[in-house]
């Protein structure tokens, strides 16, 4: 039944692939662009309510302006009669759903990556405004190489004071959602932090932290109890990373981290930190060095914990402890005692023969002994620095790496003791890496709204060239990129995007300081033989004119050719340009019908004004933004087709 239904006369409905509560979601055919799409239609329930479908087709412009890698785009929410639907991209890999089926618990680095993205993608939509409502595994998707995707962001709601149970509606997975969510209260940037929590407890213990027999009991346990700690279930979990999940599920809103962006720069910075390896030499002694952390990492860096110093062997030179070369030692220090005497007559005895210096005030600084300068490692190599470090009786440790653009990969972007300072022989230098620049696959944007796909590539790190050019499309829309989507490129190149102006064109071309061609409203640039050219020209007068000047547009060949052509006074003789009054915009309009037997080719829109007294053009003082021919303007390159 489902291949016979196209929705709108575009999205064919193929065949099921998953049901909800709320929805049905099937794999479908965009008939106009010839590509797959998820159609995600809403159950009858739903439909007959209401506020449900005001709130949800209202976030329709927030939803497609949701363009970032880690999100599954929604292209439209649609409606044909009674049945209303989603039309998103079509995601065909597994769900953390299926894999925690037949996986957990998940390594701590696998589990910190998959909620790293969850974390990017949900701070993405924070940003904009919008809370997911629903994050649970079911709605996460992961593909083969990592790449983290979340749906279903086409039933968030749009921050506001307006309870998110309306018409009895409880947002979210009873499993998954916030105590909050439970209870039947407002819906919050941190209700989805606490449900990015609760999977992380999945991931790395194989169990929600609640469990009951019925959707109200999950619901109940979560108000009333608190879950086991993750310890428990896996004594694998590091401490720091217990106690971060602990916070993020946390029964009030206020003590957990407030939104995803801020929960994925604590764990990330944590996961960095982790993967570093720690250098430990005797007799040096590593002296950490103040650095600029965010508020919010600290609670992502394991506090320091008490070095624990093993003591057998100290315990078995108790037992063993050697005299003779204690008596020796004993001789030694009474020798030394007996020398004190001896030492003091000779230096009174020199006192007195000696010259006394004049006392000056100058003080020379020496360093103390065993004491070496710190050389800057900032630039070089991983190995040039280690040279250079161990050359002055240090050592060098690693610990940190992060992506640089200017720094070339396995160079030392920064060192955790100043170069110049004074330490000990044997210290620790420590020294974060550059990783070189990061790099990210480009997103298909094509077809999509600028304003939707601007935020999410910057996001990305990309920089943005954009050409505005005439197109049938609505304003506004990208119709080519380079590099095409899935190019692997580095953080802080340029993407260049071509951009629908929509059907005008802005010439703003000077004809000898009497009058401006602004614009032009032209319906199309591709006619068949037979069909009518039809446009709009914008005209403002700079001074006061003293005659009637003709407007000339004219459709040419290459070689100037004459293929169509229409002289007129503007708007037919009715509004003469001697009755035009010095700033006034003059909207004027002309159709003119391409022969039937004209060539397939391409030809040139050309548009002026003349006196019909001397038959001179009145010539163009400053281009605008429009190109010239013989005191023509160039308005557009029209193309002639055959015909269908």
């Amino acid at each position: 039944m489902a291949e016979k239904i196209i929705l709108n006369k575009r999205y064919r409905l193929l065949t099921e692939i998953g049901a909800g509560k709320i929805a049905v979601v099937f794999r479908g055919e965009d008939t106009w662009r010839g590509v797959p799409v998820a159609v995600k239609v809403l159950r009858r329930a739903y439909v007959e309510d209401e506020a449900f479908l005001a709130r949800l087709h209202s976030q329709a412009q927030a939803l497609a302006s949701l363009v970032h890698p880690n999100i599954v785009t929604t292209y439209e929410v649609g409606q044909e009669g009674d049945c209303h639907y989603l039309v998103m991209e079509l995601v065909e890999e597994p769900t953390l759903a299926e894999l925690i089926r037949v996986g957990v618990p998940f390594s701590i680095g696998q589990a910190l990556d998959i909620v790293v993205q969850i974390c990017a993608a949900v701070g993405y939509a924070h940003r904009v405004g919008l809370v997911h409502g629903d994050i649970k595994p079911q709605n996460v998707f992961v593909s083969a190489d990592g790449r983290v995707k979340v749906a279903d962001f086409g039933i968030a709601c749009a921050l506001s004071p307006a309870s998110v149970v309306e018409g009895e509606i409880i947002w979210g997975t009873s499993h998954y959602f916030s105590p909050e969510q439970a209870a039947g209260q407002d819906v919050s940037l941190a209700s989805d932090v606490y449900s990015i929590g609760v999977l992380t407890y999945e991931m790395l213990t194989g169990r929600p932290p609640f469990e009951a027999e019925t959707d109200i009991g999950v619901a109940l346990r979560r108000l009333r109890e608190e879950p086991v700690p993750l310890r428990q279930l896996n004594p694998g979990v590091p401490p720091q990373v217990e106690r971060i999940v602990r916070k993020v599920m946390a029964k009030e809103p206020a003590a957990r981290y407030c939104t995803a962006d801020q929960l994925g720069r604590i764990l990330d910075s944590y996961r960095r930190l982790s993967e570093e390896p720690l250098v430990v030499r005797r007799p040096a002694v590593v002296k950490p060095q103040p650095r600029q952390v965010e508020p919010e990492e600290y609670e992502a860096v394991a506090k320091p914990q008490p070095r624990r110093v093993e003591t057998k062997e100290y315990e078995e030179e108790e037992k063993g402890r050697d005299w003779l070369t204690v008596f020796l030692g004993m001789v030694a220090v009474l020798a030394v005692l007996c020398l004190i005497p001896f030492a003091r007559l000779v230096y009174q005895r020199y006192s007195a023969a000696a010259p006394q210096p004049t006392p000056t005030a100058v003080v020379v600084a020496t360093p103390v002994s065993g004491q070496v300068q710190v050389p800057d490692l900032v630039g070089l190599s991983q190995d040039e620095a280690r040279r250079l470090v161990e050359e002055a009786g240090l050592q060098l440790a690693v610990v940190g790496e992060r992506h640089d653009s200017s720094v070339p990969a396995l160079n030392i972007i920064a060192q955790t003791i100043p170069a110049g300072q004074m330490v000990g022989q044997g210290e620790t230098i420590g020294v974060v890496i550059s990783q070189g620049p990061n790099f990210v696959s480009v997103p298909a944007v094509e077809g999509l709204p600028i304003t939707a796909a601007e935020p999410g590539l910057k996001e990305m790190g990309l920089d943005i060239s954009r050409k505005d050019v005439w197109s049938k499309q609505a304003e506004g829309t990208i119709l080519s990129q380079d590099p095409p989507a899935g190019s692997i490129i580095s953080e802080g190149s340029v993407i260049t995007l071509i951009v629908s102006s929509g059907p005008r064109l802005m010439l703003n071309a000077n004809l000898d300081n009497k009058v401006l061609l602004v614009a032009c409203d032209l319906e199309d640039d591709s006619l068949e033989p037979g069909e009518t050219l039809r446009l709009v020209l914008y005209w403002r007068a700079l001074q006061q004119m003293p005659e009637n000047y003709t407007v000339f547009v004219h459709v040419t060949q290459a070689d100037g050719a004459v293929l169509v052509q229409r002289d007129t006074q503007p708007r037919e003789g009715t509004h003469p340009t001697s009755s035009w009054v010095i700033g006034e915009l003059v909207e004027d309009r002309y159709e003119l019908s391409i022969p039937g037997d004209a060539l397939a080719d391409i030809y040139w829109l050309k548009v002026g004004m003349y006196s019909q007294a001397t038959m001179q053009r009145l010539p163009v003082v400053d281009l605008g933004q429009a190109k010239v021919l013989q005191d023509s303007v160039l308005v557009k390159e029209l193309r002639v087709i055959p015909a269908q």
